[in-house]
């Protein structure tokens, strides 16, 4: 089975006609009626793809508001910023998400990207290997607090001494951790802590790659993490609809990565085109090893409904059919 998510647009961007509290509730109450598994909030305390000074609402407490607004759809990260919080607040907050909500939360947490933000806000920068071994303490010391009566840990970058969490998250043995990301350090961390391993899309024949390298890594250690990509979803668009919102996407993400991603890049590596072209591009992310598709729509609320009337009845289909 293949499970679907959707990460909201909530910073105006990728061609949202909004932003901020109304715009992400609709979206997220209609992502619930749709569907969808799970939506995903993009963790910033400053606006990462338009100005600085466009509005940016705070992660957890717009998840928050949205669980008592929802009943089934789960909510994650897209993913959350381990810079930002002490790991065992986080984990506390965490916890106490998933009780208020009834297990409902993916506990997705990375390692940071944003310099300037982290910076602005006068929060510790290390070099990326540095910063995932951080993650990698922060979510050990999550997993031992919702696993254990009281955590004393001392690490390189945290430590706690004699720490309670009560009470225990819904979930059990505990929430799920995703780790996202694909550098070498990152797969090490996600063979060895992560429940499921999250990636930007690739073309099939890279995930499948990908995929059997990662089931050698965690297989190793005996044990087996799924994956799942987060994909840029032009689905149902004329070409010309498809070229402009590439390039849009292109020109909003080319500070994101090191090597910047051309419009060409975007059509490459993620989903696009009519009904026919998108199922088949997912049931090829399927053979490769994908079992979870997060689709980051254009434009938002359009993308979306296209996606979950058109394509994902169609995808469920012919996997209950396989």
């Amino acid at each position: 089975m293949m499970k679907f998510g959707v990460r909201l647009a909530v910073q105006g961007e990728m061609g949202a006609k909004g932003q901020g509290w109304d715009y992400t509730k609709e979206m997220a109450l209609e992502a619930e009626a749709l569907g969808f598994d799970s939506v995903w909030l993009p963790d910033h305390v400053i606006n990462a793809h338009m100005t600085k000074r466009t509005p940016m609402l705070e992660n957890w407490t717009v998840l928050s508001a949205l669980g008592a607004l929802t009943t089934k759809v789960k909510f994650a990260g897209h993913t959350f910023n381990n810079s930002l919080r002490n790991p065992a607040v986080m984990a506390k907050m965490a916890a106490t998400f998933d009780v208020m909500f009834n297990g409902r939360l993916i506990y997705s947490v990375g390692s940071a990207w944003f310099k300037d933000e982290t910076h602005s806000y006068g929060l510790p920068w290390d070099d990326h290997d540095c910063r995932v071994a951080r993650l990698r303490e922060a979510l050990i010391i999550a997993k031992r607090m919702w696993t254990e009566a009281e955590v004393t840990f001392k690490g390189e970058f945290y430590q706690v001494d004699g720490a309670y969490l009560e009470p225990k998250p819904v979930q059990q043995p505990h929430i799920p951790i995703w780790v996202p990301g694909d550098s070498e350090a990152t797969r090490d961390l996600t063979a060895e802590l992560g429940d499921c391993w999250l990636i930007y899309s690739k073309p099939p024949e890279v995930i499948a790659d990908w995929t059997d390298e990662m089931r050698r890594r965690a297989g190793a250690g005996g044990r087996h993490v799924p994956t799942a990509i987060s994909t840029v979803c032009l689905a149902g668009l004329p070409k010309a609809d498809v070229a402009r919102w590439s390039h849009l996407y292109a020109e909003e993400r080319k500070h994101r990565f090191a090597v910047p991603p051309t419009p060409d890049d975007v059509l490459n590596e993620n989903l696009w085109g009519d009904v026919d072209q998108c199922v088949r591009r997912i049931g090829e992310w399927r053979d490769a090893g994908v079992s979870y598709l997060i689709i980051q729509p254009i434009p938002p609320l359009d993308g979306m409904r296209f996606f979950a009337k058109e394509i994902m009845p169609v995808v469920l289909a012919e996997i209950e059919t396989a």
